[in-house]
C-alpha cells in the first residue's frame, strides 16, 4: 500500500493539483506547492524509481490540462483520443527524464543543494519542450501565473524560464525542508524569503502605461463565426460583409487607427474582387487601416497558406504575413516528407504551406508585429518581432475548433506572458474568445462591447470580463500603449540558455565526481 501510494497516488495528486492551477480552473497558487510530493525524497534514492513517479505525475498533469484536445474528434474521428493520449505521454517522458537526472545528480553531488539543482534542469527541460520536434511548450508552469502579475515581472528578465524557475525551487526547497530535519529552520526561513522576494521584486518592476501625446487605438472585432459556416463557401463573402459593417460601427464609437480581425475571417484571398471591394470600402469609409486573417494561395507553389492581410486605409493592401510555425496535425503532418505513411495513418485537419519570413507592419507612428495563433507560444518569435522594430504584438487567433473548453483561456495566459517577456502591447483578437488588450506588464482589458440583433453596438458595463468574452460577439476600440523599458533587454533570451548551461555542469559533475563510501570496519575472524 505504501509503494502505491509513493509511486503511483501521490504522483496523480501532484500532476493533477499543477493541472488546476492552469485555466479555466486557474487556481494559480497551487503552482507553488503541487510538486512537492514528487521533490520529497531522501538522498540517496532510486534514479528509476525517481523517473517513473515524475512520469506518472506528468501524465496527469497533460491528460488534464490538455483534454480540450478530445474536441478533435468531432473533426477528425477517433483516432483523436489517441493522438491526445499519446502527447500526453510523450510531453510526460520529459517529466520522467528530468525526474531521473535530478535524482541522479542529488545522488552523485550531495553537496549540491538538490532544491537548487532542480531549477536549471527545470528550465533546460521546458526549453527542449518548447522546440524539439517543433516544440510545444504549452504546460511551461508560467503560463499558470497570469493573475499573479507581481511574480509574473520576472518573465521580463528571463523570459517564462525565470517565472519557472522561482516556481521549482520553492516547491523542491519546501519538500527537503519537510523530508530532511537538519537545518529544517532555516529552509523554511529561506523559502518564505524566496516567495516574498519574488513577489517584492516583482512589484518594483511593474509600472504604468504611457500612451504619448497622440492616442493609438485599436478597434478589435470578435466574429464568433461557427467553423461549419468558414467552411461553406456560400458564405465566404457574407462573412466578410458582416465584419465590415460591424467594423463600420465600431469606428463611429471614436476613432480608430488599425482594425483587427481574427484568424481565417476571410476564407478566400483578399485579392478575389467580391472580398477586396467590401475591405477597401470599408477601410476608406472609416479611415482606419485594417489586419485581418485570411487563406490564401501561394502564386509559386499553388498551395494554401495561413496569412494576415495588411489593408491601410486608403484601401491599398500593403502586405501579406504567412503563418511561420503550422500547428502539427492540425495544420501539417510532421515528418510526413520522410515518412509518408504517417500522412495516411494521421491524416492533417489541414494541410497548408508555411511562411517562411516575419513581418512588421507599420501604422500612423506605430509598428505592429503579426502572429497567429499556435505561434504565440514560441518566445523567440515575439523576441525577433521586437527586434525588428515591432513596438506591439498583434495576435490572431481561432480556437472554435475546441468549443468552450479551458484551451481558450490558457492559450490568453500565454499571450499574456509574451507581452511581459518583450514588455510590449499586445493585441490579442480571437474569433470565439477572449479579445483584447494587454500592456507591457501583463494587464488586460478585455473588449467591452458588443452587438444587438440589428447591428448596433452596445457597451457593456462591468460584466465584460475575460470569462465572459468566450462565444460571444465582442468588440471595443482600445488605446495602446506605449513599450515599456526591460531591465535586461536580451534576458528572455539567454536566460534559458544559461539555465541549459548550468544543467550540462552539473551532469557532467556528476559523472566525473566520485561520492566517498562509507568505510565498513572490517570483521574480526
Amino acid at each position: 500500500m505504501r509503494r502505491s501510494l509513493n509511486t503511483f497516488f501521490l504522483p496523480c495528486a501532484s500532476g493533477a493539483a499543477l493541472a488546476l492551477s492552469f485555466p479555466a480552473y486557474h487556481l494559480y497558487p497551487l503552482a507553488w506547492v503541487a510538486l512537492v510530493p514528487l521533490f520529497c525524497r531522501r538522498r540517496p534514492a532510486d534514479v528509476a524509481s525517481s523517473a517513473w513517479r515524475f512520469f506518472v505525475a506528468g501524465l496527469t498533469f497533460y491528460l488534464v490540462l490538455l483534454q480540450w484536445l478530445l474536441a478533435n474528434v468531432y473533426w477528425a474521428g477517433g483516432w483523436a483520443i489517441w493522438g491526445y493520449v499519446a502527447l500526453a505521454a510523450f510531453m510526460a517522458s520529459y517529466w520522467a527524464v528530468f525526474g531521473g537526472l535530478w535524482q541522479w545528480v542529488a545522488n552523485r553531488l550531495p553537496r549540491v543543494p538538490a532544491w537548487l539543482a532542480a531549477a536549471p534542469l527545470w528550465v533546460a527541460m521546458e526549453w527542449l519542450q518548447a522546440r524539439l520536434l517543433t516544440g510545444f511548450g504549452w504546460g511551461c508552469l508560467a503560463f499558470s501565473q497570469g493573475s499573479d502579475v507581481p511574480l509574473l515581472q520576472w518573465a521580463a528578465l528571463g523570459g517564462a524560464s525565470a517565472v519557472s524557475a522561482v516556481l521549482i525551487v520553492f516547491n523542491a526547497l519546501v519538500a527537503q525542508t519537510a523530508v530532511e530535519p537538519k537545518r529544517r529552520v532555516a529552509r523554511a526561513a529561506l523559502a518564505v524569503l524566496i516567495a516574498l522576494g519574488a513577489h517584492g521584486l516583482g512589484m518594483m518592476m511593474l509600472g504604468g502605461p504611457t500612451y504619448g501625446a497622440r492616442l493609438f487605438h485599436v478597434g478589435v472585432l470578435q466574429s464568433n463565426f461557427p467553423l461549419e459556416m468558414k467552411w461553406d463557401t456560400d458564405y465566404t463573402e457574407e462573412m466578410v460583409r458582416s465584419a465590415a459593417d460591424k467594423s463600420r460601427e465600431l469606428a463611429e464609437q471614436g476613432e480608430v487607427d488599425l482594425l483587427v480581425w481574427p484568424e481565417s475571417l476571410i476564407m478566400a484571398s483578399t485579392t478575389s474582387p467580391g472580398v477586396f471591394n467590401l475591405v477597401t470600402d470599408m477601410t476608406r469609409e472609416t479611415g482606419a487601416a485594417l489586419l485581418t486573417g485570411t487563406m490564401r494561395t501561394d502564386r509559386q507553389s499553388g498551395r494554401d497558406r495561413n496569412s494576415s492581410a495588411f489593408v491601410d486605409a486608403k484601401g491599398v493592401l500593403v502586405d501579406h504575413y504567412d503563418k511561420i510555425h503550422l500547428a502539427p496535425f492540425g495544420e501539417y503532418v510532421p515528418l510526413s516528407s520522410i515518412f509518408p505513411f504517417i500522412g495516411k495513418v494521421i491524416p492533417a485537419i489541414g494541410d497548408i504551406e508555411a511562411g517562411d519570413t516575419p513581418k512588421v507592419f507599420s501604422c500612423e507612428s506605430r509598428r505592429f508585429g503579426p502572429l497567429i495563433c499556435f505561434e504565440v507560444l514560441f518566445g523567440p518569435m515575439s523576441e525577433r518581432l521586437r527586434r525588428m522594430g515591432a513596438d506591439c504584438l498583434v495576435v490572431m487567433t481561432n480556437l472554435g475548433w475546441f468549443g468552450t473548453s479551458s484551451a481558450i483561456p490558457q492559450e490568453l495566459e500565454i499571450a499574456r506572458v509574451r507581452a511581459v517577456e518583450t514588455r510590449l502591447p499586445l493585441v490579442h483578437c480571437a474569433n470565439t474568445g477572449i479579445s483584447g488588450v494587454f500592456d507591457p506588464w501583463g494587464r488586460f482589458t478585455c473588449a467591452g462591447g458588443t452587438f444587438g440583433a440589428d447591428g448596433t453596438f452596445y457597451r457593456l458595463g462591468l460584466d465584460a470580463t475575460a470569462a465572459d468574452g468566450i462565444m460571444r460577439r465582442r468588440a471595443g476600440v482600445l488605446p495602446i500603449a506605449l513599450p515599456g523599458n526591460r531591465l535586461i533587454p536580451h534576458g528572455p533570451v539567454f536566460f534559458p540558455w544559461i539555465m541549459a548551461a548550468i544543467s550540462l555542469i552539473l551532469l557532467a559533475a556528476s559523472v566525473v565526481y566520485q561520492p566517498h563510501a562509507k568505510t565498513v570496519p572490517t570483521a574480526h575472524l
